[in-house]
């Protein structure tokens, strides 16, 4: 093999050195193409791009030449998106879309980045672009656009108006507080980054809408949208509430009837609305004070959609503090803005009890009746409850009708299955007097209304005729301070319901027409029963202790535990009622409180022999063959025409009190 020396080789290197530079400098010498989107991809749009077409200024058999760059309009676009290509005529071409060939709106400012055309419209090209953003592929997603729309962050850059929440008058985005329904992405309803975060595709849809809206779901006038997130709402549809039915020619803020607004539209606005619930109904000239009662009244009004459902006379109070009066509902208040908040810091107002969306699912019984309560109020009084827990233990006793007066109706002509058991007795709209009563009061007109209201029922022609109070019972209407007698029990005054510390000793102050027993917790079935001194709607026990009874009766309450107590003496006696001691109690065993025989001290044993009334009474017992043979004294009656001189003790109250009582009535 021949060897090269090292002068050989380095002889070798250069000339192939000078022959690789030749080689390049032939390579760029080759005169590269004048406009690299010539190629085919590029000339199927960019048609002007095609050399010898636009190098010559001429066109070709199919097609004429084209001076304007139409690359950019809409035609360019669909002659693709028209499913010539990719079948995306659902979602880009047939139906509605984002608007173009039009100027924006005048007070809406667009972004430099989004170009409008040389006419200062909206373009495909103003929020696409072609080239040099990042993209993927599927008509499913937002491609080929100019800036990212992740939460639709590209739709707020232009719809300023839109964005802001509650507190512009729109409906919030972002929030993932309700669960987006699977029904609504699937029919084109985006999701944010976040699970069920809300965003603006996730109610519109730039392409494929099916209205000028661009709404995902027009069903139902719209309601279906709504409902997709705000599913607990759903009663509102066939409802009174529900305008398309009840008021199809009223009007929103916008001008927009219930088929055009649809139907949640009808008073809400999602973008233009008010702060509070994004209201959309004209207000009541003559604000309440309460922007909650104000959305109410605007329709409950003379003038209103809603004429025939006024509030007049009397109702149950609004704009009180619940939480101030020891109440805990577990139901929502609000303060005059119109805003739920806490109990401390809300009032009780016509959404309390009402929820304007629920129409259907609380109908008393009688076709057409709708309330949009809460919670029921029959058979089981559960909304009264929420407030008037011990109030609302009145059911399943006599004192509910639906067991003891089904046929009964109130003044408004409702019987107790529809009132339920407090609405019979208590009206909460449109009652003629404050105490809300629901029973005509005409036949007891002369008594004060806190006995009027028992007696409307126990009278001879009432629902309880059989519990009516005749002439010898416990006196009532009279005043225990002027009779220098103190008690802890209710007094009422004369003019209404309300008590009061000098009114009136009535049928209330010793009956709570509410709890059968005092120490009831619970709701437990009484009717029918026959009561005695334990129950019976008394405020407190007269049985075995004489509470109740003790309480205006102080000194007598000292009988309690003495022989004289026949609880303890005689437990298988028997009163003038056929009652032993522990129903009747320590003193109904000798004193009937209703419908005694005997006038005198409502006496309700026989009567023993003797010239005056009291030695009458002591020998009931103190004789032979009764409860105190064994105390029959041998001379039992003072002598009479013997003067007894008692000077210093007569004075009641005092020690040593020793009263003398007259033969007749035995008054002092």
């Amino acid at each position: 093999m021949r060897r090269h020396t090292p002068r050989g080789i380095l002889l070798m290197l250069f000339i192939l050195q000078v022959l690789t530079g030749l080689a390049q400098a032939e390579d760029t010498s080759v005169e590269a193409p004048r406009n690299p989107s010539s190629a085919k991809e590029c000339a199927l749009c960019h048609y002007r791009w095609i050399d010898t077409f636009f190098i010559d200024g001429r066109g070709s058999d199919l097609v004429p030449y084209q001076a304007v760059k139409v690359v950019a309009s809409a035609e360019i676009c669909f002659s693709c998106h028209d499913g010539s290509v990719v079948d995306s005529r659902d979602r880009v071409y047939n139906d509605r879309r984002h608007p173009i060939n039009k100027p924006p709106p005048p007070d809406m400012e667009i972004p430099s980045i989004f170009p409008l055309d040389e006419n200062g419209f909206m373009q495909c090209a103003t929020c696409h672009t072609a080239h040099g953003v990042p993209s993927e592929m599927g008509i499913e997603k937002t491609i080929f656009i100019r800036a990212s729309n992740e939460n639709s962050a590209m739709c707020r850059m232009c719809h300023r108006d839109k964005t802001g929440g509650p507190d512009r008058g729109n409906h919030p985005v972002d929030t993932t507080r309700l669960d987006i329904s699977p029904e609504l992405v699937r029919m084109g309803g985006v999701i944010g980054t976040e699970k069920n975060r809300v965003i603006c595709e996730t109610c519109h849809s730039v392409h494929g809408a099916a209205n000028d809206k661009f709404l995902v779901d027009t069903a139902s006038g719209g309601a279906h949208l709504c409902l997709d997130c705000h599913a607990d709402k759903a009663d509102l549809v066939g409802s009174s509430h529900d305008l398309r039915k009840t008021a199809p020619q009223s009007v929103n803020l916008k001008g927009k009837i219930p088929e055009e607004s649809g139907i949640c539209g009808a008073c809400h606005l999602v973008h233009g609305g008010s702060r509070v619930v994004l209201w959309g109904r004209e207000m009541p000239e003559k604000s309440s004070g309460s922007t909650s009662q104000d959305f109410c009244l605007g329709c409950h009004r003379e003038q209103g959609v809603a004429p025939k459902k006024l509030l007049s006379g009397f109702s149950h109070p609004l704009e009180v503090s619940l939480f101030d009066k020891g109440m805990q509902p577990e139901l929502p208040v609000y303060d005059l803005r119109g805003q739920a908040v806490s109990l401390d810091r809300g009032m009780l107002t016509c959404s309390t009890c009402h929820d304007p969306h629920r129409g259907t699912t609380q109908k008393t019984g009688t076709e057409g009746r709708e309330h949009f309560l809460r919670q029921a109020v029959t058979p089981s009084p559960e909304l009264c409850r929420q407030c008037h827990p011990e109030e609302a233990l009145v059911e399943r006793t006599d004192h509910d009708l639906l067991a003891s007066g089904k046929d009964l109706t109130n003044i408004q002509g409702a019987p107790p299955r529809q009132s339920g058991p407090c609405g019979v007795c208590h009206l909460i709209h449109n009652a003629k007097s404050k105490e809300l009563w629901a029973m005509p009061l005409s036949a007891t007109r002369k008594s004060p209304p806190s006995e009027a209201v028992c007696l409307s029922c126990h009278n001879r022609r009432g629902v309880a005729a059989k519990k009516v109070i005749r002439r010898y019972s416990h006196p009532v209407n009279i005043n225990p301070t002027r009779r220098k007698i103190r008690t802890t029990l209710p007094l009422y005054t004369r003019k209404d319901t309300r008590k009061g510390k000098k009114g009136l000793m009535t049928c209330l102050t010793c009956h709570n027409p509410h709890r059968w027993d005092h120490r009831e917790k619970k709701v437990r079935l009484t009717a029918g029963m026959e009561g005695d001194a334990r129950n019976s709607f008394l405020r407190l026990p007269a049985s075995p202790s004489p509470i109740l009874c003790g309480d205006c009766h102080r000194r007598k309450r000292f009988v309690e535990m003495t022989e004289h107590d026949m609880i303890v003496m005689a437990p298988a006696s028997t009163n003038m009622k056929g009652q032993r001691p522990l129903e009747s109690g320590t003193c109904g065993a000798c004193h009937v409180v209703h419908n005694s025989r005997n006038k005198v001290r409502l006496w309700a044993r026989k009567f023993g022999r003797g010239a005056g009334v009291m030695d009458r009474m002591c020998k009931s017992c103190h004789r032979r063959g009764d409860l105190a043979e064994a105390k029959v004294p041998r001379v039992d009656s003072h002598p009479e025409g013997m003067l007894i001189t008692n000077v210093g003790r007569n004075i009641e109250g005092k020690p040593n009190y020793f009263p003398c009582l007259t033969t007749g009535p035995g008054k002092r």
